[in-house]
């Protein structure tokens, strides 16, 4: 019974693994292919494989001075 339950969790060890090594592919893949690592993930996908590798695009930050301008203007 031990050695089914150490299979059924090493299976899908595996199968988590396979899945985010998947992700990550295609995602890379497809920031490669439409060079949209400046913007926004255009996608899900793209979306899934920035989080999982820490992969982001900043924004610029507003500075209290740029706020007062815009609110004056």
């Amino acid at each position: 019974m031990a050695a089914l339950i150490a299979l059924a969790f090493g299976a899908f060890t595996l199968g988590a693994a396979a899945g985010i090594t998947g992700v990550v592919s295609v995602a890379v893949r497809r920031e490669d292919i439409n060079l949209t690592l400046t913007g926004d993930a255009p996608d899900p996908i793209t979306r899934a494989g920035r989080r999982l590798t820490g992969a982001y695009a900043r924004a610029p930050r507003r500075t209290a001075a740029a706020h007062q301008r815009a609110a004056s203007a």
